[in-house]
C-alpha cells in the first residue's frame, strides 16, 4: 500500500474518532472503508445524472453490438 496524506477538519476528525472508539478500529482503516465505499458506489450517481441529462443520447445496448459487428 502506498501512504495518503491530506488535511481534515476537525469536526470531520471528531466523527472519525467517534466512530472509530465506538467500532474498534482506527482511522486509517475506518478512511480507507469510508473511500472503497465512496468510489464503489459513484459510478451509480455518475450513471444517473447522466441518466437525468435532458441533453444526453442514449444508444440501446442491441445498437452499439450491431454498431460494431458484434451482433
Amino acid at each position: 500500500m502506498k501512504p495518503v496524506t491530506f488535511k481534515v477538519n476537525e469536526e470531520l476528525i471528531r466523527e472519525i474518532d467517534a466512530l472509530a472508539q465506538e467500532t474498534h478500529e482506527n482511522r486509517s482503516s475506518l478512511i480507507k472503508k469510508a473511500l472503497a465505499f465512496y468510489l464503489d458506489n459513484y459510478d451509480g450517481v455518475i450513471a444517473k445524472a447522466r441518466q437525468d441529462d435532458q441533453d444526453s443520447v442514449m444508444v440501446a445496448h442491441e445498437d452499439v453490438l450491431k454498431e460494431y459487428g458484434l451482433l
